[in-house]
């Protein structure tokens, strides 16, 4: 009888993130699936589709998620879609500049699904796991959860204590190891530390991308205002998020756009004017 190989636990970083109002958009992926398969078995349009259950909104939350997760380092970090939960995990030892990328790469992916009308919830931790191919088993999963399911509460990505120290590691001349110039305003929050999302917009070099940014996050966040006006429990958590959206606007302007090595004081002076009218308004 051979001996079986153990399995090993790694020190491994996981995120589990959710996709908010889920169930509602399904219903809409269902109806649209339904309807086009009618469609087209009375049209005969496409013989290779004719009677296929098809959805066009399906397809764009799918690629909208392939999208922004490419640019993940396949090499370092390993990721799942299942329904409206995403899973990624570190496949190897993870540097403070390697999490600083995973977290980047969770800032595009919430920006591009919040583009779409979706709004991401999750949680962050660092700890011992098991992965393989078809295997993810550890406290860090369990952890990721929790954050998501009962801390996280509003639209943000919530980081465990164990994920904040380790981005924050210091090497053994006592520097920090990354070189990310927002870096120590990539992480918000007291008593419950969460990811800034908004940092985002430093990923584009260009103005015009930087003015899309803001006016795609004030029009998105302002439409959920709008739509849960009625719903005291859902408006609260975007309220919560154009609070926080208005926050960051408050100090791109004065501060983080200065830092930016693409930002031009006097020629984009128009910019920070424009940045400032994205500051959302809402109210009862």
């Amino acid at each position: 009888m051979h001996d079986i190989v153990p399995y090993i636990f790694h020190n491994r970083a996981v995120a589990f993130l959710d996709v908010l109002g889920f169930q509602q958009f399904l219903r809409e992926f269902d109806m649209e699936a339904n309807q086009n398969r009618k469609r087209l078995s009375e049209e005969d349009e496409d013989p290779i589709l004719a009677g296929r259950f098809t959805s066009q909104k399906a397809n764009e939350f799918i690629a909208t998620f392939k999208n922004a997760i490419q640019q993940l380092d396949k090499e370092k970090y390993r990721y799942y879609l299942f329904s409206d939960n995403i899973c990624i995990t570190s496949i190897q030892e993870t540097t403070p500049n390697d999490l600083q990328d995973l977290l980047l790469v969770i800032t595009k992916l919430y920006f591009d699904f919040a583009k779409k009308g979706y709004f991401l919830r999750g949680g962050v931790d660092y700890g011992l796991f098991i992965d393989e191919e078809t295997i993810a088993i550890g406290v860090p999963l369990a952890n990721a959860y929790l954050l998501e399911s009962k801390i996280a509460i509003y639209p943000r990505i919530v980081l465990s204590t164990n994920i904040v120290d380790q981005f924050q590691a210091y090497n053994l001349l006592g520097e920090k190891e990354y070189d990310y110039p927002f870096a120590d305003v990539m992480i918000e929050g007291e008593d419950v530390k969460y990811l800034n999302i908004f940092l985002q917009v430093f990923q584009s070099d260009y103005v015009e991308d930087k003015r899309l940014f803001f006016t795609d996050f004030n029009q998105v966040i302002g439409n959920h205002l709008e739509e849960n006006r009625q719903n005291e429990r859902i408006y609260e958590k975007y309220q919560w998020l154009a609070e926080q959206f208005n926050i960051f606007i408050d100090k791109f302007v004065n501060e983080l756009a200065f830092q930016d090595s693409n930002f031009d004081p006097e020629s984009d002076e128009d910019f920070l004017e424009f940045v400032k009218k994205q500051r959302i308004n809402y109210g009862n």
